[in-house]
């Protein structure tokens, strides 16, 4: 089953949210100011100033829990996997309810393939009270989950139904469950999960693909053929349009 690596997208948004500029000291508000800014260079894809923001932001207070977060995520994005580590674990060390650090180091962990103790910090991450996106910790946990063992199917499912009772129709969730029923020819359920997820969001390839085999063991031709219309004309060069092209032969 190929599953999405949707994982690290929100951490610019919630960090952005997290750092406030009310410290108790003119460095630590500083420290607060910079990382505000070296996020939004990040989000306009300027590297260099937002790494110089975020150096000057931990040497005016090492002690940063959000300061060290986002410079982890930077290094990850230069792929310093060592050094972003070690600054996701400080992140954590300096505030182990920091939710947003948990939920990306999970994620990085998971993308490196250490899902044991990915699967942990998803759910250190939920058990925060005042975190505000427990449904993408549920929803991470039971990709890497599904990683680590494919007979953990249940625990998953689980794991994305409370994703879903945390936020409806959380799209990842509700590919993740399609994804699930398909694979265990609950065709009619899967579906039903692709329905809502076209619903509210922008159908990709991949839930197009997905769709399109599933109502070929459904047998419903008229609707085979205008999912197949939709990928050909949004994702002409994709994989999956390819593979509808070899199927429908």
């Amino acid at each position: 089953m190929q599953r999405i690596n949707f994982l690290l997208w929100p951490w610019l948004l919630l960090l952005s949210a997290c750092v406030t500029v009310d410290g108790p000291s003119p460095d630590e508000k500083a420290s607060q100011i910079n990382v505000q800014l070296g996020i939004g260079y990040y989000q306009q894809g300027n590297l260099e100033l937002a790494k110089e923001k975020l150096v000057k932001a931990l040497a005016q207070d090492p002690n940063s829990s959000q300061a060290h977060l986002a410079y982890a995520v930077l290094q990850n994005r230069f792929l310093d996997r060592e050094k972003a580590e070690f600054h996701f674990r400080q992140a954590i060390e300096l505030d182990p309810k920091n939710a947003e650090a948990l939920n990306t180091l999970g994620a990085f962990l998971c993308n490196d393939g250490r899902y044991q103790e990915s699967v942990k910090l998803f759910m250190r991450a939920v058990k925060v009270p005042s975190y505000r996106t427990p449904e993408l910790a549920f929803t991470s946990a039971g990709v890497c989950l599904l990683e680590l063992d494919s007979s953990e199917t249940e625990q998953a499912k689980e794991y994305f139904t409370k994703a879903l009772a945390m936020r409806t129709n959380f799209p990842p969730a509700l590919l993740n469950l399609a994804d699930i029923s398909f694979t265990e020819e609950n065709h009619e359920l899967a579906g039903l999960y692709l329905e809502r997820l076209h619903l509210v969001s922008t159908p990709s390839a991949r839930s197009l693909w997905l769709n399109i085999r599933n109502e070929i063991e459904l047998n419903r031709r008229d609707k085979i053929d205008q999912l197949a219309d939709q990928l050909r004309t949004n994702y002409p060069d994709s994989e999956e349009y390819q593979a509808w092209l070899a199927l429908d032969k």
